[in-house]
């Protein structure tokens, strides 16, 4: 797109008379200014004037410079030295996990296409570090003596009966192994999950009545050193997450907390005014028929009007704001993952400076790398990794990183979309790693990764009461994107945001 102006206008369907187009570009902030444009000319409306812009450019009294508005997700802005009030929020999309299904593909085919591509982009990954020498396929190692490297899908994990020896049985385009892991060695102390690629030294011998013993595990993983991404002015984004609107649980005393920090009328206005993003990790709305006798617990009871509401919440937001979203399992997309981004007649109730993106996706914000993921891997992964808890989902998340997949199990909780592409693949590695469904509240590091489960904006329902789901809600993650420094803001009440925390 040539003119970044004409694209922001065309990617609305709104259509700018030339002499219009003029005075938009003489003015101070003009993708602002055309924001405003396009509210004012609503939906029903494709035409932008002359007469419309000079009303909006008419002073009405002395008023400050109107801060820089968002463009769209797939202009790419040009940064000038100025510093952020120079120009609108950069948002760049890097990866979307959702890709469209094939109407005639036999879902069994699109299955295998998923496992295949898992394979072979782990694979990559794994076959770049150096703890894999003697690297071969399982098919060439039988009947032979000495150690070699496998890189292979974990297909089963049991345990012998008498010692408690773990027994993997592994996959790669070649062939199946069986392998023998000691109980108590180093390579168990981080338990295997099925469908997961890992790369493996094993030592084989002739003799048939031994099996192979691993002796060495290595696993995609992140970087330990890498390349970093950061603006170089002052910005900050914040992130939250399972807003839930349309349940009656939904905090709306706490959002209004929210709204009126990010409008500078609270605490640390100079801190507010710097945050240009808002990113929101799923589930927008509390939907229709998600868990049993939903209905008790709605104060919206039909989809659409949840949404309308939803974008009503979102323009109170500041407008200089670019708010970025994603589904999660309780918004009105397909449950299985990678979910698609909102259906157009969804999405055109949620106007305004919102970019919503398919569940998970991958996107920098003013250059900061950022994967978004709602989170429901986590309903499977949590019962699969000994002492691991909703209350600890970083903890989680680092698995997630160091397996570089979101939801590698097939066949449980969380049900996996017949993509010929796995979506779930971590790739490219983020600066900022943020998750939400767990609604508690969760920040760590790891390998330079700022790690975020966000919190939710709905109290307890009587449905977790059951589940023994105690939500910590209410609080927001302050990002300055300059250094990845954090503070935790809680709106549940009138408690003072903590002090900023550093990158190390």
């Amino acid at each position: 797109m040539d003119d970044p102006l004409i694209g922001y206008f065309q990617s609305h369907r709104k259509l700018v008379e030339g002499d219009a187009l003029d005075l938009i570009r003489s003015a101070p902030q003009p993708l602002d200014l055309s924001r405003q444009l396009i509210e004012l000319a609503g939906a029903d409306s494709p035409f932008v004037t002359r007469a419309m812009v000079e009303s909006l450019l008419r002073p009405t009294g002395p008023t400050r410079a109107p801060p820089a508005g968002p463009m769209d997700v797939r202009l790419e802005n040009t940064r000038a030295s100025a510093g952020p009030s120079a120009t609108a929020p950069e948002l760049r999309v890097l990866r979307e996990g959702f890709e469209p299904l094939a109407a005639d593909r036999d879902p069994l085919e699109a299955y295998s296409g998923l496992f295949s591509h898992r394979f072979a982009a782990l694979s990559r990954i794994l076959r770049g570090r150096s703890g894999l020498p003697d690297l071969v396929g399982i098919g060439s190692v039988r009947g032979r003596d000495g150690e070699f490297s496998l890189i292979a899908m974990v297909r089963e994990i049991r345990t012998t009966s008498e010692k408690h020896h773990t027994i993997l049985t592994v996959e790669d385009e070649s062939g199946t192994l069986e392998a023998l892991v000691p109980k108590g060695s180093p390579e168990v102390r981080e338990p295997f999950l099925v469908d997961e690629v890992v790369g493996l030294r094993v030592r084989f011998s002739r003799e048939r009545s031994r099996l192979p013993v691993v002796t060495g595990v290595l696993r995609p993983d992140v970087p330990v050193t890498r390349d970093s991404h950061r603006p170089d002015f002052d910005t900050r984004a914040v992130f939250i997450s399972d807003l839930h609107i349309g349940s009656r649980s939904f905090l709306s005393d706490a959002w209004d907390r929210l709204v009126a920090y990010l409008r500078e009328e609270g605490p640390q206005p100079e801190v507010a005014a710097t945050v240009r993003h808002v990113v929101i990790a799923g589930d927008l709305v509390d939907g229709i028929g998600i868990y049993p006798n939903q209905e008790r617990d709605l104060a919206v009871v039909d989809i659409f009007e949840q949404y309308a509401e939803l974008g009503r919440r979102l323009r109170e937001l500041p407008a200089r704001i670019q708010v970025v979203a994603i589904p999660g399992n309780h918004d009105a997309v397909s449950p299985a993952e990678p979910q698609p981004a909102l259906p157009p007649e969804l999405a055109s109730l949620v106007r305004g400076s919102v970019q919503i993106l398919p569940n998970p996706s991958t996107f920098s914000l003013d250059g900061v790398v950022v994967t978004a993921y709602h989170g429901r891997g986590f309903d499977d992964l949590i019962p699969a990794l000994p002492g691991a808890s909703y209350a600890r989902p970083t903890d989680v998340m680092k698995r997630m990183l160091s397996m570089r997949h979101l939801a590698p199990m097939y066949g449980g909780k969380t049900p996996l979309s017949p993509q010929s592409r796995d979506g779930l693949i971590i790739d490219p590695v983020p600066d900022i790693f943020v998750t939400g469904h767990a609604h508690t509240f969760g920040a760590d590091r790891y390998r330079g990764i700022l790690l975020l489960n966000a919190s939710t904006w709905q109290a307890e329902t009587e449905y977790q009461r059951m589940r023994n789901i105690s939500p910590v809600p209410a609080r927001a993650a302050l990002v300055r994107l300059t250094d990845l420094s954090l503070q935790v803001l809680d709106f549940s009440g009138e408690v003072p945001p903590t002090p900023e925390r550093g990158a190390s």
